[in-house]
């Protein structure tokens, strides 16, 4: 290590002499007898340190090695689980832990496990407020609702409740959505939604809204209810539309036709109600009194209209509005003829052809029609709209039509849900020239509002069912996770556990390649100029895990020692791997090849030697290195304290030289001058 100094150069301008030189000449010399040996002394210190850093994490590498194989089952297990021979499909996949036991198994998956979900109503604007006041619980957790929460607020509301749902807006175009709630885990348990005040859970389409139950759909109202004394007709609303319902005389039929032709969605439900069948009036949204009518909320009272189930909505599409060609409203009896479309003539006439076409809520088609004749009314064309032979009344998936109040044609899907229910109408008039009627829009759109159900994975194995909430199942057969993909009731698999053979023989593998990489190490420093040359603790060390090689388990009775099962020192002091021999001893008896590399066997004593050289504060590593670091740190402080007393020899040498510099200059000013007198004074004399 080389000093500097700050201090100023030494002229030598009176003595001709280079006294910077002589400074740093004499500074070196002592520099290389004083502080040159101690800074050797650090360097070859932090190499020992290094040696032992790396001996260190050679060691840890062949201690993790044996930690691996000396546990039972140490190479693992394989699982082979076939494809489906009738589908070809992955039914499950399996795998196999350390714990598992080698045997052969029947699996047959008969149900997937599911996250439920539930999809509200669209909304035409999510960020705009929903009016909406009260609540609505979600797997019992309250959520209450302000008049000026938007959709994303309640979604928000929803998310921090910590209900086991994750709410979400799903975009439907533009600043359209609705908020469907997902749960967090699968199974049967699902999500309960229990509506509050306000029906808000209704007014966000989860939930439909339905009357107690009554014993007939088509007698009246009242008397299917078995009500003596019944409420005076009166005005309901039902979401966003208002009818009139007169319990006396009209059914639950009728005035669920009554919704559908307002533009609502209503149906009538059957159940099974002890050993008689009951019928329920089911809509859409939510049921509420009209504030104008004061008879309202008897009627609703009467029929018992409640929070209902998530069931499906039907979808529902819409002609434009007719009249007559007096312009006033069309109602059944409107004539046909001169019938007017959003105020336009349809210039129909007696002998013209209505085309009805379309697609049912499955997407077949309906193609047919209706000759006008001179009698033929609104009435008419919806009846042949219904027909049961041809019409969207025919087919597996059914819809019906009702003229509305507004005089608008509405087609409702028989069946809840997706629907692909469309209806144009067109006309062909006698002389060859056509005009339309319209195209239909829709209305309402068919959707679930259960779009997933909850359910739990239902399995068999070996003849036993095996019902859970996940897909994943680590508990149906010891030590092994059956991933389920496909159910396919019916298809038995075979599920093969063995032991894996070369996962035992790469793990053996690996404790060699530790051991013999310790052992490359040790030759390394045997190198007359290697760090650790000559060093007895270093050996010490190696010995311990030569020892641990040699230990025996003698409750074995064929495997007893590393040479039986192929592992053997070569002259060299490394360890050679017969992977032969190895299998042979693994597949004629695995218990005691598990059992030599077991805790009381080679891994276990690797891993203790292992532990006792590298122990913290005690092994020979670590107490080598805090050696090591001690000494430094002395060293260190001898070498500070030696460089500066060099610098304050070298701060001395300059004051010196100075010194003797400043008297020589003072020495030949002296001469100068006196030089200068005897010439002055030999120049008098001449």
């Amino acid at each position: 290590m080389s000093t500097s100094s700050s201090s100023p150069n030494i002229s030598g301008a009176a003595s001709g002499l280079q006294w910077n030189d002589i400074v740093d000449t004499t500074i070196k010399a002592l520099e290389a007898r004083t502080v040159t040996p101690i800074t050797d002394r650090i360097s070859l210190r932090n190499k020992q340190k290094d040696a032992w850093t790396k001996l260190q994490g050679l060691v840890d590498t062949l201690n993790s090695s044996a930690f691996a194989v000396r546990r039972a089952g140490f190479g693992g297990f394989s699982a082979t689980m076939p494809t489906s021979p009738v589908s070809g499909r992955s039914l499950v996949t399996a795998t196999a832990s350390n714990t598992a036991v080698a045997g052969r198994y029947r699996v047959e998956v008969q149900q997937l496990a599911d996250t439920a979900k539930f999809g509200g109503a669209s909304v035409s604007d999510t960020t705009a407020a929903r009016n909406l006041t009260g609540g609505f619980s979600v797997n019992g957790q309250a959520i209450t609702v302000a008049a000026t929460d938007t959709l994303a607020d309640i979604r928000d509301k929803v998310n921090a409740a910590g209900a086991g749902v994750t709410a979400t807006i799903v975009s439907e175009g533009g600043t359209a959505g609705r908020l469907v709630l997902t749960a967090n885990s699968s199974g049967a348990s699902g999500i309960t939604l229990t509506d509050g005040t306000g029906g808000v859970a209704r007014e966000l389409g989860f939930l439909d809204s339905r009357s107690k139950p009554v014993s007939s759909a088509t007698a009246a109202a009242a008397a299917a209810l078995g009500l003596s004394l019944y409420p005076q007709p009166a005005s309901i609303r039902v979401g966003n539309i208002t009818i009139t319902a007169d319990l006396a005389t009209e059914s639950i039929a009728s005035i669920a036709a009554k919704i559908n032709a307002a533009g609502g969605s209503a149906s009538v439900e059957s159940e099974q109600y002890g050993n008689e069948t009951r019928f329920r009036l089911v809509t859409d949204g939510n049921v509420t009194a009209d504030p104008g009518d004061s008879g309202s909320q008897a009627v609703i009272d009467a029929l018992g209209m409640a929070a209902g189930q998530a069931g499906a909505v039907r979808q529902t599409v819409q002609s434009g509005a007719f009249t007559s060609s007096a312009d006033a409203t069309a109602t059944g009896a409107t004539s046909l003829v001169g019938l007017k479309l959003d105020g336009a003539s349809s210039g129909l006439a007696a002998g013209d052809a209505i085309n009805i076409r379309g697609t049912r809520g499955d997407g077949t088609a309906v193609t047919y029609g209706l000759v006008v004749q001179p009698g033929d009314t609104m009435q008419t064309l919806v009846d042949r709209i219904n027909d049961a032979t041809s019409g969207f009344g025919s087919g597996t998936r059914p819809a019906t039509a009702a003229l509305g109040p507004d005089g608008r044609i509405r087609l409702t899907d028989g069946t809840g849900g997706a629907s692909r229910l469309s209806l144009s109408l067109s006309v062909t008039h006698a002389d060859g020239t056509s005009a339309s009627l319209g195209t239909s829009t829709t209305a309402i759109a068919g959707r679930s509002r259960e779009l997933q159900t909850g359910r739990d994975a239902v399995l068999v194995v070996d003849g036993q069912q095996v019902v859970r909430t996940t897909n994943t199942i680590t508990d149906a057969i010891a030590g092994v996770t059956l991933s389920l993909q496909s159910a396919e009731v019916g298809t038995t698999l075979d599920l093969t556990v063995d032991r894996d053979t070369k996962g035992a023989v790469d793990a053996t593998k690996k404790v060699v390649d530790a051991y013999n990489a310790i052992r490359t190490f040790f030759d390394e420093q045997r190198q007359q100029d290697a760090p650790l040359y000559a060093d007895s603790s270093l050996r010490r060390v190696v010995n311990s895990f030569t020892e641990a090689l040699r230990t025996t388990v003698g409750t074995n009775g064929t495997y007893t020692n590393a040479v039986n099962v192929g592992l053997v020192l070569d002259r060299d002091g490394k360890l050679t791997f017969n992977e032969k021999t190895f299998t042979d001893a693994y597949a004629a008896k695995p218990s005691e090849v598990e059992s030599l590399f077991g805790t009381t066997g080679l891994g276990g004593a690797f891993v203790t030697a292992a532990d006792d050289v590298t122990r913290f504060g005690e092994g020979a590593i670590s107490t080598n290195i805090n050696n090591i670091l001690q000494n430094v740190y002395s060293l260190k402080g001898r070498e500070s304290d030696a460089l500066k007393r060099l610098e304050e020899r070298r701060l001395q040498l300059v004051l010196q030289y100075t010194r003797m510099e400043e008297a020589l200059g003072r020495l030949q000013q002296q001469s100068s001058a006196l030089i200068s007198s005897v010439a002055g004074l030999q120049g008098g004399q001449n």
